[in-house]
């Protein structure tokens, strides 16, 4: 995983020798248990939990880890490799199943759209009344024009 990791991002953990300063500086250390510092730690240790836990996921993206590491490792990074990685060997879940079919079906995201899809909701009947003028408001979308379009279907399969 090591490896695949370098490959896709370009970040060598093995470079990490735990000072712990990425976990330190995490917004969300501690969230479902996880810690910057310890995912790597495992990845060091080729630990398959690291991918089936998905615990790299909980990771914001706002690069303070990366800012603050002595090795200049940046852990978005790594985390953005692990959850390729998983697609690769599981396939998309369904939220990101439900991203593609949005992408493709419409050629842009409309996140209300997205978040009923991957709950399994594809109509509003089971909504509220309130959370039904809100949700079809979001909800509404415009016309792309075909060729837009057919250009974004040669993208996502």
């Amino acid at each position: 995983m090591i490896e695949e990791i370098k490959s896709i991002s370009g970040q060598d953990v093995n470079l990490c020798y735990q000072c712990g300063e990425c976990s330190s500086s995490c917004q969300v250390a501690g969230v479902d248990g996880f810690y910057p510092s310890v995912l790597i730690h495992r990845i060091k240790l080729e630990d398959p939990g690291v991918l089936d836990e998905r615990k790299f996921e909980v990771c914001l993206h706002c690069f303070l880890c990366t800012v603050r590491c002595p090795q200049g490792i940046s852990f978005p990074d790594v985390a953005t490799a692990l959850s390729n990685i998983w697609v690769k060997r599981y396939g998309p879940d369904r939220v990101e199943r439900a991203f593609l079919k949005e992408l493709r079906e419409r050629g842009f995201i409309n996140p209300v759209r997205v978040a009923l899809s991957a709950l399994g909701l594809h109509s509003f009947k089971s909504l509220s009344s309130k959370a039904l003028k809100l949700m079809r408001a979001s909800s509404r979308s415009g016309k792309v024009r075909e060729d837009l379009l057919k250009e974004v279907r040669e993208i996502v399969p």
